[in-house]
């Protein structure tokens, strides 16, 4: 049998990898708002009332600042679909996407009311595929409808 030989070979390839410091990152230290609208009596009232308010503690006798948050008044709250009207419904109805899920509604007319989904909206006239009472489609004037319900998904 032969004999083995171990020989020292020098690397085929050598890559270079130099060593790198990570990158120290500038991180802003400072914040300044300048308000170029001037500020009326209300809101400049209803500022400094709900800033900061001073709570005196009895057992400690420490006088401690808190700050106070209040909704603004110029914010809209969030409200449930079944707080819209009709024509926030509708609205509604027109603007959801077609990549979102669809959703089942329970269209409420002056004569009877439908089960289904919403497909489109033409001038005065809502094109649903209605699941109940039969699966068909469905056109409803705007003028028919009395409710919009949410069934479910």
């Amino acid at each position: 049998m032969g004999r083995k030989r171990s020989r020292k070979q020098s690397p085929l390839f050598y890559i270079n990898q130099p060593n790198i410091d990570l990158p120290q990152p500038d991180m802003q230290k400072n914040f300044s708002f300048n308000n170029s609208e001037e500020m009326s009596e209300e809101q400049q009232q209803q500022e400094n009332s709900s800033r900061t308010i001073e709570v005196n503690s009895e057992e400690t006798g420490i006088s401690e600042e808190v700050i106070h948050e209040t909704e603004s008044l110029d914010a809209p709250k969030k409200r449930n679909f079944k707080e819209y009207t009709l024509e926030e419904k509708i609205k509604h109805l027109k603007l959801v996407p077609a990549s979102v899920a669809k959703v089942k509604y329970e269209f409420i007319t002056i004569e009877r009311s439908y089960k289904g989904y919403f497909i489109e909206m033409k001038d005065d006239i809502l094109f649903i595929h209605s699941i109940s009472p039969r699966k068909k489609s469905v056109s409803i004037l705007k003028e028919d409808l009395v409710d919009i319900k949410r069934a479910g998904l």
